[in-house]
């Protein structure tokens, strides 16, 4: 019973809405770019800081090569 009355309600509730019309202001612009920013900033400093552990074990590799012969 309780589940026939939430859908019933889910059902009524999006038969009754209508189109929304809405704008992009600045500020959801600005919002846009700032994620992006982010994101970008994000992805090339853990490229950095993984590349600064890759390079640190190439030369512990070699340092250990150099240190047996």
């Amino acid at each position: 019973m309780i589940r026939n009355i939430y859908i019933f309600s889910i059902f009524i509730y999006f038969c009754s809405t209508g189109i929304a019309y809405s704008y992009i202001d600045l500020s959801q612009l600005a919002v846009f770019f700032q994620i992006i920013f982010a994101g970008l900033l994000t992805g090339l400093l853990t490229i950095n800081l993984w590349f600064k552990k890759v390079k640190k074990k190439i030369k512990e590799f070699f340092l250990r090569l150099k240190k047996k012969k």
